[in-house]
């Protein structure tokens, strides 16, 4: 495929491929960590609770109290470590930042088209539209990685090309809307946990108090 000299629609092994695919596994850690982190992050949320009443008694307080711990726990329990939020957004971060890669694109492609038993009849042009068109559009090199892997995986067919944008698309707006729920699940996170701080001083301090 990086051969640009070759003008027959000779379908040439990967492994004798001028491409470098020693990076594609590092560009799919993003992949990774959202599948491995997908139910916490959903799971981040401060559950919905009753308002304790302003004239409730100390007993009724102390009540609602423990309730909320209890939510809270719970809560905290199922959802995303904080360090594994953090290792998400920065991953993130880190790959929508990315500059168009034509190396990482032929190498992504290179993987693809190696494991399909059809191709097209004129498979140098197919590919050289194909990369002109990733890298115009300027996808980051994780996003066409991802894409690529999902095509793989799901398509029985070699796609269109219009197909291969459009999951690029699709994996570049899932990108930008995790990228925002972990944000989100980070600063939930924090305020829970500070929530569930207080509630635990509290009442420390009321039993500490009953005690005496």
């Amino acid at each position: 495929m990086a051969d640009r000299k070759r003008q027959t629609s000779e379908v040439v092994p990967l492994e004798r491929r001028a491409v470098d695919r020693s990076n594609l596994p590092a560009l799919l850690h993003v992949e990774r960590l959202l599948r491995r982190n997908e139910r916490g992050i959903t799971r981040t949320f401060i559950p919905a609770l009753r308002a304790t009443p302003s004239d409730a008694s100390p007993e009724m307080r102390a009540l609602c109290d423990q309730v909320c711990r209890e939510a809270l726990s719970e809560m905290l329990a199922g959802a995303a470590p904080m360090p594994a939020l953090r290792a998400i957004g920065d991953a993130l971060d880190e790959a929508l930042a990315a500059e168009p890669d034509e190396g990482v694109i032929e190498a992504c492609l290179a993987a693809l088209i190696d494991t399909r038993v059809k191709l097209p009849h004129n498979l140098p042009v197919y590919l050289e539209a194909l990369i002109y068109d990733l890298r115009d559009e300027g996808f980051p090199p994780a996003v066409v990685a991802a894409a690529c892997q999902r095509i793989r995986r799901e398509s029985v067919f070699l796609p269109e090309i219009s197909e291969v944008l459009a999951t690029c698309r699709e994996t570049l707006a899932r990108y930008r809307e995790q990228q925002v729920r972990v944000v989100q699940a980070l600063e939930t996170r924090r305020k829970a946990e500070a929530w569930l701080a207080d509630l635990t001083k509290s009442g420390s301090e009321i039993h500490d108090g009953a005690g005496r």
